[in-house]
């Protein structure tokens, strides 16, 4: 078994002969944890400093307050932080990972991969929906919200159109046209939805080449945007219909 030996002189006697004292594999191990731990706990602090992420309780783009942390070694030796927070505006508790990965070249040095999983998942979201918003959608729209918690906002508002369009398609609109022409004609929206729909460009011309869908300047600003209008699209359209026959009904058998 190879030792790793710590070289140790006694004090008592200047000319004293020189001892080694082995130190074995597992005390290695022990003491490489403690300095992956050490060496990731600065750059996992400043991760969590200030915060502020979607919550997937509320939905609002909130402060985040760290209430505890802490952190393990998996199975590739990669450095998972875990922390719980509060959401300021609702009270509730979100739990989230950031992973340290080591370097394959120098196993010593651990690079930050990011923010990883969170808990609640963003079933959160869209709860609300499921059975009353068509399935093909209301999945475009999941994957959207996916996308939108991974920094993937280009990502994101193209899922978020086209659970846009299978909407509109399902309400009777023509496959043929392009997605503003399907907004256009869609006698069932309102004048104001339709200029909200007007004012968020992705929702404009969408080519089949990169330099012609509008992607390039898409940001989480707009990816957002984006989410909320389709969101309001399903109350209005698909929600807002079923209370109105029920308090119709209600109101009946009083």
């Amino acid at each position: 078994m190879v030792l790793d030996c710590f070289l140790l002189r006694s004090p008592s006697y200047e000319g004293q002969s020189r001892h080694f004292i082995p130190r074995n594999d597992n005390t290695n191990s022990q003491l490489n944890k403690l300095m992956a731990k050490t060496q990731t706990e600065t750059m996992f602090q400043t991760a969590i400093k200030d915060l502020v992420d979607i919550c997937p309780h509320c939905e609002s783009r909130a402060h985040f307050q760290l209430l505890f942390s802490d952190s393990y070694q998996d199975n590739n030796e990669s450095i998972i932080h875990y922390a719980v927070f509060r959401c300021v505006p609702c009270k509730k508790l979100i739990l989230k990972t950031f992973k340290f990965c080591r370097n394959e070249f120098n196993k010593n040095n651990l690079s930050a991969v990011g923010w990883q999983d969170k808990f609640p998942k963003e079933k959160t979201y869209t709860s609300k929906f499921e059975g009353i918003v068509p399935l093909n959608a209301l999945e475009d729209f999941k994957e959207g919200i996916i996308c939108l918690h991974n920094n993937c906002p280009r990502a994101a508002v193209a899922m978020f159109r086209r659970s846009l369009q299978s909407a509109l398609i399902d309400k009777g609109q023509s496959r043929k046209l392009d997605l503003i022409e399907q907004i256009k004609n869609a006698s069932f929206l309102t004048k104001d939805i339709k200029e909200w729909a007007y004012s968020i460009r992705i929702f404009g011309n969408w080519g089949a080449h990169p330099q012609c869908d509008n992607l390039k300047d898409v940001d989480e600003k707009i990816a957002l945007e984006t989410k909320l209008f389709l969101e309001e699209f399903f109350n209005y359209v698909y929600v807002m219909p079923i209370r109105v026959t029920n308090a119709r009904r209600n109101n009946t058998f009083e």
